[in-house]
């Protein structure tokens, strides 16, 4: 994962890494590089609550004065990854209605919580809001990758920090979710759609993203991140019988190959593009004994 240090009036750090040490010397040794200590930091801004991106927040908050900030539904996002009772409770349901057998169930909740080590305790001082100001910078919620997707503009220089919601020749995955207020499962990707759309008129020169390089022409990766979502929107739909398939079934047929660990992400995938074609009027829905069927 990428991190990037602003020198302005307030120093401040985008991102934070995964929580191991060779990720904290490496950010340590970038950050001495140029010219400056972990103690000197201001401020750091989160793009989402992935650990990748938060897993050092804590330490490099404890080691200086530094405010971490961040969506307000970041911290409420974390127990669903690391307390056993919440986990159990949010993906037993969650993928019980998309189909998924019992014990594929079981070995998804068991791999979730494999990633515990890489998060510290995780605090934030300051809950952004959509449009605010941040010092040079304006907040940009975009859910969709996840329910905190956050894009940081400045302002005056008109460059981007992207995070994981644009990434230059990569179309970030809209990882799967309930709303915490509501129970129902959130339709990911219609919201990434929706929230491109919304990124394609900002008016930027350069993006920074939380993966791969920085790239210029944001319009162009937006249209280019449609065009994949459409594609695999229409392999998807030959992939739906007229009988009707699970959500499960229909990942088994985009995925044959499937393993393990990739479970998670390829439902994610294959259940935002049925709901988005739902939404388009291409496919309907229905509930058979709390299983859907598209």
């Amino acid at each position: 994962a990428n991190v990037y240090l602003h020198k302005g009036e307030t120093l401040t750090l985008f991102d934070a890494g995964a929580n191991t040490d060779a990720a904290y010397e490496t950010l340590e040794h970038g950050l001495r590089e140029a010219g400056v200590r972990i103690s000197d930091l201001d401020r750091i801004l989160l793009t989402h609550h992935h650990l990748d991106h938060i897993g050092l927040s804590k330490r490099l908050r404890d080691a200086s004065s530094a405010v971490v900030m961040a969506h307000p539904a970041a911290a409420e996002q974390i127990p669903y990854m690391f307390d056993d009772t919440m986990t159990r409770d949010h993906h037993e349901r969650l993928l019980a209605e998309l189909g998924v057998p019992t014990d594929i169930r079981e070995k998804v909740i068991a791999r979730r919580h494999q990633y515990r080590a890489l998060l510290d305790a995780f605090v934030i001082d300051q809950s952004l809001e959509d449009n605010a100001s941040v010092g040079p910078f304006t907040v940009h919620f975009r859910p969709g990758h996840s329910a905190t997707d956050v894009v940081y503009t400045h302002r005056k220089e008109r460059w981007a920090i992207t995070g994981d919601h644009l990434i230059k020749d990569v179309t970030p995955n809209p990882i799967l979710r309930r709303c915490p207020e509501s129970g129902k499962r959130e339709k990911s990707l219609v919201q990434y759609r929706e929230s491109l759309l919304k990124t394609r008129e900002l008016d930027v020169r350069l993006c920074l993203a939380g993966h791969g390089p920085a790239f210029d022409d944001h319009r162009a990766m937006v249209d280019r991140t449609l065009r994949h979502i459409a594609r695999r929107g229409e392999k998807v739909l030959k992939a739906v019988p007229e009988s009707g398939a699970t959500p499960y079934e229909i990942t088994g047929r985009l995925f044959p190959r499937l393993s393990e660990p990739e479970l998670y992400y390829c439902i994610s995938a294959a259940t935002g593009h049925l709901e988005l074609l739902e939404e388009q009027g291409a496919l309907t829905c229905e509930n058979r004994s709390g299983v859907l069927y598209y």
